[in-house]
């Protein structure tokens, strides 16, 4: 992997990313990190779009190192954005830009966005004192850490293997009207149809009744379009946007005071994600309260340079044939990652998940390490990194399988359910994450590690 001196630096202040720790620990041990194949949080380091970098060295004007007189973004990239979002979503011909919808900028990430517009709800609600809810899927992305700080209280609904990693439409709806049950203050329902961790495009017909079922007890929506440019070729992705701006109807219904707010990561789609950028799509009254009152509160419009960047390469049909190459190349991941997971790691059809959208693939833990877990299974005394092959007694006490597959192989998979950096992981282990970002010879040399260490699904041990 990258040197971790180039993206964590040294340790004098502490660092609550557990990817560090575990790195640094498996060094510590011995181990080289420059062998480590990372699968973990979705970055690679190395594969940012080779036309997007080259934006960035020749097409920053001057003006893009100064201050941006709106808070709505470098005005060159909200104006691409706007065609960019209502293009590909397929909007001109269910809602009008510039009264149904607006599209601005979003910068310092889209998760910042989503805290700022769980304070918008908090700011807005009639009732101060009602607690707000938030009601996402689990397993999901680290939702919670972002509306917990803010005095949400969480609550999920399940998607599940035997479903397809498919919400059901009838538990979301009673979830919703439970919720609405116990708080007179903001209701949130998250939609991420590009289903992150899971790889599951969820059906339309599905978020549709969500959508009403939101509409019906008064919630507000938040679409996490994260992954909404990265599917499999030939398959187009239900857009959760799309959806929610038929059901809401034109600006002249009532529906439209109905608050919801889209986010689109373009780090996701590029391999930039240290740039922060995306875009916001919502009701102009959402955006103008959400950047137009509350940003300068706290910051103004930066990465001017980055934003330039972009909206070059947003206008550069280039853009659209490295999506469509990175399509092909993850469809070919996961397929390969199946055949291996199945032929050679000896996982059953229903302990891994290929998916068809997103950049992760959802694999279970094998049982038995489960059990030796439950059991105590190890000797206390921790081998060092990627020593003998087998399990056996190298389990140790209160090791993660996350630790253990680095520790014995130097792969390092990703959490199922993400957390915040720094607080304990919420869900109970059972599941990690193939990030499929990597180059192929990465991915497939991290699955014969796997296997070549007896890390499969069936308890050799227990039959040697």
């Amino acid at each position: 992997m990258h040197p971790l001196r180039d993206i964590a630096g040294e340790s004098s202040l502490a660092n609550p990313y557990q990817d560090v720790s575990l790195l640094r620990r498996y060094e510590e041990l011995g181990g080289d990190l420059d062998e480590v194949l990372y699968l973990s949080l979705g970055e690679t380091w190395s594969e940012v779009a080779p036309g997007l970098a080259r934006a960035l060295r020749e097409s920053v004007p001057l003006h893009g190192h100064g201050y941006i007189l709106t808070p709505y973004g470098l005005p060159a990239l909200r104006e691409v954005l706007r065609g960019y979002v209502t293009d590909s979503h397929r909007l001109a011909a269910v809602a009008e830009l510039g009264v149904d919808y607006e599209v601005a900028v979003s910068q310092s990430s889209t998760r910042s966005a989503m805290f700022h517009y769980g304070r918008l709800l908090r700011e807005e609600a009639p009732d101060a004192a009602g607690r707000p809810l938030v009601v996402c899927s689990s397993p999901g992305w680290d939702y919670a850490g972002v509306f917990t700080a803010l005095g949400y209280g969480m609550r999920h609904f399940a998607v599940r293997p035997e479903d397809e990693y498919q919400p059901r439409a009838e538990e979301v709806e009673e979830l919703l009207r439970r919720s609405r049950g116990e708080t007179t203050g903001p209701l949130l329902l998250v939609l991420n149809a590009q289903h992150n961790p899971t790889g599951a495009d969820w059906d339309e017909r599905t978020v549709r009744r969500m959508v009403r079922a939101a509409a019906d007890t008064g919630a507000a929506v938040l679409v996490d379009d994260a992954y909404y440019a990265v599917h499999d070729p030939h398959t187009p992705p239900t857009s959760a946007l799309r959806v929610l701006l038929e059901e809401y109807g034109p600006a002249d219904d009532p529906a439209r005071g109905r608050p919801w707010l889209a986010v689109r990561s373009l780090g996701k789609q590029f391999h930039c994600n240290g740039w922060g950028i995306g875009a916001l799509t919502a009701p102009p009254c959402v955006l103008e309260a959400l950047l137009g009152r509350l940003l300068p509160q706290h910051g103004y419009v930066s990465s001017v340079p980055l934003q330039a960047a972009m909206a070059a390469w947003l206008a550069d049909e280039e853009s659209e044939t490295f999506l469509a190459t990175q399509r092909a190349n993850y469809a070919q991941k996961r397929q390969e990652i199946a055949k291996r997971l199945a032929g050679d790691l000896g996982y059953p059809d229903e302990a891994f998940h290929a998916g068809s959208c997103g950049a992760y693939l959802l694999m279970r833990t094998p049982p038995w390490f489960e059990e030796r877990a439950a059991a105590g299974a190890g000797t206390g005394t921790r081998s060092g990194p990627r020593s003998g092959t087998g399990r056996g007694a190298e389990q140790e006490p209160g090791e993660s399988f996350r630790e253990f597959c680095l520790r014995r192989t130097g792969v390092l998979v990703g959490e199922a359910h993400m957390s915040t950096p720094g607080e304990r992981a919420r869900d109970p282990q059972g599941f990690v994450r193939l990030f499929l970002g990597p180059q192929q010879s990465v991915v497939t040399e991290a699955l014969e590690r796997l296997a070549d260490a007896g890390l499969g699904w069936a308890d050799e041990d227990a039959h040697s």
